[in-house]
């Protein structure tokens, strides 16, 4: 091990192509460099679009404390403690619409609790989705959830042109008043791509800034390590941005430094050479 730079105080990283690949689950080698890095008093957060039922089993197996970003930035919570660190709920109205639309076109669509999240069909599209993220998904009545409920996200599961086309159209004609990004769920989930629908003041970099200055940081004490889109975000909020050569070439032009991919250990690598001094 070469000198640690000891700057490093907290590592933000995504889930899906970052921490985990194909199996679902980190590797052994991911494993122990995170036990390593909290070892030398680096906190590490988890940022994904995943529901926070669906990333806490992982934060609770890697022995991570404190508050992750869930639901791409909606929530970032402690699951151990009651209050969220940030919030944005899912507007009712907007929401209504989006309801509304995928009902008519008949389009998967799933709705989110910080706890849970229901359909109202049997969808394939969900039932692969869950297999891919962990979580088993409840089935309820769209209508009495958007009356009697707080909800985090919406998502549209899209596994065609389609379906593709129909949620393009939907999220123009809601520019502004929601915010929409798309995800690609790893396997069995193959072929299929996950729209997040949201508040639309939510991003993961708005998260993340939060939970920097909750931790009391300055952004040059943080690190971050993503694969897709959505992490450029997180990436303009931190001092060092890791990306996977698995990942999208927007991430790759945005980093300091590129790791192997993700089923080459590329998180493990990164943390032994750039937090560890390896």
């Amino acid at each position: 091990m070469g000198e640690v730079d000891h700057r490093w105080k907290l590592l933000v990283v995504d889930v899906d192509g970052t921490l985990v690949g194909s199996s679902g689950v980190p590797t052994p080698r991911v494993r122990e460099a995170v036990t390593a890095a909290q070892a030398r008093g680096i906190r590490v957060a988890l940022c994904s679009g995943r529901p926070l039922a669906s990333c806490w089993p992982i934060a609770r197996s890697l022995g991570l404390r404190g508050a992750h970003v869930v639901f791409n930035g909606a929530l970032v919570k402690d699951p151990e403690e009651p209050a969220a660190v940030l919030s944005h709920p899912l507007p009712v109205g907007p929401a209504r619409q989006v309801v509304d639309f995928c009902r008519q076109h008949d389009l998967c669509l799933e709705l989110y609790t910080e706890q849970t999240h229901y359909v109202e069909r049997d969808w394939r599209e969900s039932q692969l989705h869950g297999i891919s993220i962990r979580v088993t998904y409840e089935f309820g009545d769209f209508d009495e959830l958007l009356r009697t409920r707080e909800l985090v996200k919406a998502q549209i599961i899209t596994s065609d042109e389609r379906g593709r086309r129909l949620a393009a159209e939907l999220a123009e004609s809601l520019r502004g008043v929601l915010g929409f990004s798309v995800a690609v769920p790893m396997a069995p989930c193959v072929g299929c791509e996950c729209v997040n629908v949201v508040d639309p003041r939510v991003s993961k970099g708005l998260a993340v800034r939060v939970l920097i200055a909750h931790y009391g940081l300055s952004p040059a004490e943080v690190a971050a390590a993503g694969d897709a889109p959505n992490d450029l975000p997180v990436f303009a909020e931190v001092g060092y941005r890791i990306a996977m050569a698995s990942g999208d070439a927007s991430v790759l032009a945005a980093a300091d430094y590129v790791a192997p991919g993700v089923e080459e250990d590329g998180l493990a690598a990164a943390i032994e050479r750039v937090l560890l001094g390896g």
